[in-house]
């Protein structure tokens, strides 16, 4: 009985945790700019910052043992955030992505492609990542995968760049707001 209660909580918890992260595919973008517009600004250099290993060990040996603690539940919290954002962003960028790969113009198809291939890999490294900060929360682990995430949300951040360049070049500010390139 306490295992089926325990394994019904466990699923309870999964499927929120799935729709929490799946909400951004509800809305689909019609062009770049309502992309933009959905779009929620990611600093990847804070979001390195965070993740850090040295910054981590720097105040595990300089500040004391409860307020480490409490440190690193707020950076965990903010790592999460980060996440949350990364995964909303990404999720609309799939849905622009499926738009565009069936656009007439072979240069815009060709780039939907493109950029479904990066957001699906920036969103496999992201739930390895989420997985990974949870468990951080309750074991003393460093921060996994923070490295590659924000590799891969700048990689995307750099194509869309350079899609604008070429296409839309009064939309390269509005990326570079958003993706810190």
């Amino acid at each position: 009985m306490t295992l089926t209660i325990v394994a019904l909580v466990l699923l309870l918890a999964a499927s929120f945790f799935l729709v929490k992260l799946l909400r951004g595919s509800v809305e689909h973008p019609n062009n770049l700019i309502e992309l933009l517009h959905c779009l929620e600004p990611v600093n990847a250099a804070s979001f390195r910052h965070l993740g850090c290993d040295v910054d981590d060990s720097y105040l595990k040996r300089n500040v004391a043992a409860r307020e480490y603690r409490r440190l690193r539940r707020m950076r965990l919290a903010t790592l999460r955030a980060y996440y949350r954002s990364a995964f909303r962003n990404c999720s609309l960028l799939l849905s622009y992505a499926e738009l565009l790969s069936d656009n007439e113009h072979s240069a815009f198809a060709e780039f939907g492609h493109q950029i479904r291939a990066a957001a699906m890999q920036l969103r496999l490294a992201l739930i390895r990542g989420m997985i990974g900060v949870y468990l951080c929360q309750f074991v003393p682990l460093q921060v996994p995968h923070w490295r590659h995430i924000t590799d891969r949300y700048n990689l995307l951040g750099s194509q869309l760049a350079r899609f604008c360049e070429s296409h839309f070049p009064d939309l390269e500010p509005a990326i570079a707001e958003h993706f810190w390139v």
